[in-house]
């Protein structure tokens, strides 16, 4: 009797121990880290050290699409892996309510 209930209790712990071990976010690899090191937005530089540049990357496509903004080019010349800024990309974001 013992047995039949300890086995689906040891199932149960054991499936909550690597739920909670799973659900812990390992930090930032080096090669999914941000590549700039100086930040002049709060978004951005908290996004990179949350979760790398994807991190960064899903904030920045979620306040595109909340201001109605249809291309990543608008403020940056290249894409990937830098995102270098034109002139003008800072203050385009902060005209639209960037931080």
């Amino acid at each position: 009797m013992k047995i039949a209930l300890f086995a689906p209790l040891s199932v149960i712990a054991g499936a909550l121990t690597f739920a909670m071990i799973s659900a812990v976010p390992a930090p930032v690899d080096a090669a999914d880290a941000c590549k700039q090191t100086k930040f002049e937005t709060e978004m951005v530089k908290n996004a990179c050290t949350k979760g790398g540049q994807k991190e960064a990357k899903e904030v920045m496509k979620a306040f595109m699409k909340d201001k109605k903004l249809k291309s990543c080019n608008q403020c940056h010349t290249k894409l990937a892996p830098a995102y270098p800024l034109k002139p003008d990309g800072l203050a385009q974001f902060q005209k639209l309510g960037g931080k």
